[in-house]
């Protein structure tokens, strides 16, 4: 019988598999990228002097400044920092006045 591997050979290959298998690193993480921190204060600054609008239209104004986001990043990055949605922000008059 001819071995071309010594056994201890295939035993190392075997436990380096193993340890690659179950070393349950994190630099494969998915998703999507994280927004970035100037893009959230413009969120939370668009907010804030804009008590009137809503998650849409303070995504409407991010489009035209090239900045995809959807309405629900802005909804959590508001309730993140206590703002609450735009009709309850803005105390808005309603119909009786």
């Amino acid at each position: 019988m001819i071995l071309i591997f010594q056994p201890e050979t295939i035993f190392r290959w075997h436990r380096d598999l193993v340890r690659r298998k179950w070393t349950f690193s994190i630099k494969g993480i998915g998703g999507r990228p994280s927004l970035s921190k100037e893009n959230k204060k413009l969120i939370l600054c668009l907010a804030q002097e804009n008590p009137r609008w809503g998650y849409g239209k303070i995504q409407g104004e991010l489009i035209k400044l090239d900045i995809r986001v959807s309405q629900s990043t802005i909804r959590s990055i508001l309730r993140r920092h206590g703002l609450l949605p735009a009709p309850v922000r803005s105390g808005s008059i309603g119909w009786k006045h």
